[in-house]
């Protein structure tokens, strides 16, 4: 009866850390995915801000990377995308003396009246007031 009583609580040991191994693997896949969405992002959010194109880029549905990506981060696809534009814009403000237009340009928005309202509303200023902050 003892060694029947042992053997039932070694199997559920076994079942547990079996279970706990998946779990992990699962974690470990989704965080995978994560850090190359990241890498994408870093890469192409210049020229490109769909999810979709990410989504094809990792072989997911734009509606599970939007779920992965929420779940790993708390933020949204988008959130990452905007912030990854918004640190080049800044970057290409502070260090360069391109013109606005030209950013614009370059960051692939279809005009400078555009990326100045994308810029002032993510940003709370103007890119003129921006470059001009620390001067």
């Amino acid at each position: 009866m003892q060694s029947l009583i042992s053997l039932y609580f070694h199997q559920l040991d076994f079942v547990r850390k079996r279970s706990q191994l998946t779990e992990r693997q699962q974690h470990t896949r989704q965080e995978d995915i994560f850090n190359r969405f990241l890498e994408l992002v870093n890469k192409y959010a210049v020229r490109e801000r769909s999810i979709a194109f990410y989504a094809d880029r990792l072989f997911l549905t734009p509606r599970y990377l939007s779920t992965l990506v929420r779940q790993c981060s708390g933020r949204t696809v988008m959130d990452w995308v905007n912030e990854a534009v918004m640190q080049e814009a800044k970057l290409m403000l502070r260090h360069t003396d391109k013109l606005v237009y030209q950013i614009a340009d370059e960051l692939n928005f279809p005009n400078a009246s555009f990326f100045s309202k994308y810029f002032r509303r993510m940003a709370g200023m103007t890119p003129n007031d921006y470059r001009r902050k620390d001067e």
